[in-house]
């Protein structure tokens, strides 16, 4: 009786002497988030963690009007890489803050293990750490390895296109293969479509069109042209921060994109969730989507089914990392630090790739035989880290990237010429809001 008194004791102090820390996040890391917050509570039950999941939609203009006013309504939160510059002014400097709380450091807990680009693009910003990389999404390509495997199938792509079906590795490689496994243009084709695109005019048609126009903005040519892209502005830019799309480049990716169309179900009007569906459905063979999806395609397709490569062309980033409220009570800001520190140690780090397909931020994991041995994923990912674009992460980013898909959206639907007066309308109406 004495001991169920005690654990009773144990368990109401607990709770009244806690600390309790809000955790805003988006739905896609959010069951790896809830699971390291019960790990995290069992080693710290001094601390009380909970996840709030809000869709991308609402997360960032609540982030965003929560930390203008101060309130200091929630403690932490996942931030998207190109929402870094507008959120930055409400973030910790974690980097100062462990030099205040060294004691708060796990010895192994080595920043430098980190992959270099992704804590520079999703951890800083203006020289300032600002945040822990969580989650280091990028686009990778699924294919049907079943069909791109079949000798019957091999053999018609032969005789029909005189090459060999392989892996591609250019998007005009791609229009052949799209073109073969539509059953317009094949009635032996095994799916409908060859491939399912997502072109909706909302912040995926932004990323969507670095797939393409990466390609040839990180061409030599593209290259001695408009200069390196740094991180903070991305492909999207030239390396003197002037609009990079508006050029003979930025119209042939636009080319490329409606070349793709007639192959694609719907891609005006998919996204995400249509077309991941499509290829879990078999109704397309390809798919060019984020790495959480792989969990999905492997449960219902079967793993055997599933081929994944790196992107045609070049790849896209789509990193979250965890940042602090800097708006909020000096002892919430140290439950908070205890918390992402854990989130994004190595062991967390790992875990979270095997249990919820939440991709690697750190070195370790990519070499982690285990790792290797369990997600196809990985070979992939090494280089797509390597070679993937970036968007802009200034915080002009969201009034950038709302007249730019409407210009897109109409120019892949007709409503525009597909014209480099049209490219030039929309680069004077971005330097008019970048003050140039």
């Amino acid at each position: 009786m004495k001991r169920l008194f005690l654990v009773a004791f144990l368990v109401i102090a607990s709770l009244i002497f806690s600390v309790k820390i809000s955790v805003l996040c988006s739905p896609d890391n959010a069951d790896a988030l809830k699971w390291l917050a019960q790990e995290f509570m069992k080693k710290n039950p001094d601390i009380q963690v909970e996840i709030v999941p809000l869709s991308w939609e609402v997360l960032y203009p609540k982030l965003l009007q929560d930390l203008r006013s101060q309130a200091g309504s929630f403690d932490a939160f996942t931030y998207d890489v190109m929402t870094t510059g507008a959120v930055s002014f409400g973030l910790v400097d974690l980097g100062e803050f462990m030099m205040q709380h060294p004691e708060l450091v796990p010895e192994d807990y080595d920043l430098d293990d980190f992959i270099p680009q992704v804590l520079e693009e999703s951890g800083k910003w203006q020289g300032k750490l600002v945040g822990l990389p969580f989650y280091n999404n990028t686009m990778l390509f699924y294919y049907r390895k079943d069909l791109f495997e079949d000798p019957k199938i091999k053999q018609a792509f032969k005789e029909k296109y005189g090459r060999e079906l392989t892996l591609p590795t250019t998007w005009e490689e791609v229009v052949d293969i799209a073109e073969f496994f539509t059953k317009k243009y094949n009635k032996n084709s095994p799916t409908e479509y060859g491939i399912a695109l997502m072109f909706p005019r909302t912040h995926t048609l932004f990323y969507m069109y670095l797939l393409f126009f990466g390609e040839y903005r990180n061409a030599p040519l593209g290259i001695m042209r408009h200069g390196t892209a740094d991180l903070e502005y991305g492909e999207y830019f030239t390396a003197d921060h002037k609009p990079a799309f508006n050029n003979e480049e930025g119209l042939k990716a636009l080319e490329m994109m409606k070349r793709l169309m007639p192959y694609s179900p719907d891609p005006l009007g998919s996204d995400y969730g249509e077309t991941i569906e499509y290829f879990n459905q078999g109704l397309v063979a390809m798919v060019p989507q984020w790495t959480g999806p792989y969990l999905i395609f492997k449960s219902t397709l079967g793993e055997d089914k599933v081929g994944i490569i790196p992107m045609p062309g070049r790849s896209v980033s789509g990193q979250w990392a965890l940042g602090i409220n800097k708006f909020i009570p000096e002892e919430k800001k140290l439950a908070a630090f205890k918390f992402i520190v854990f989130a994004t140690s190595k062991w967390a780090d790992k875990n979270k790739f095997l249990k919820f397909a939440v991709a690697p931020a750190r070195i370790s994991t990519l070499r982690d035989p285990e790792v290797r041995a369990a997600d196809p994923r990985v070979p992939a990912l090494e280089v797509t880290y390597i070679t993937q674009t970036h968007r802009p992460r200034i915080p002009e980013e969201p009034r950038l990237e709302d007249i730019t898909v409407e210009t897109f959206s109409k120019i892949l639907s007709e409503e525009l010429p597909l014209s480099m007066e049209t490219l030039n309308d929309l680069a004077k109406k971005w330097e008019e809001i970048l003050g140039k």
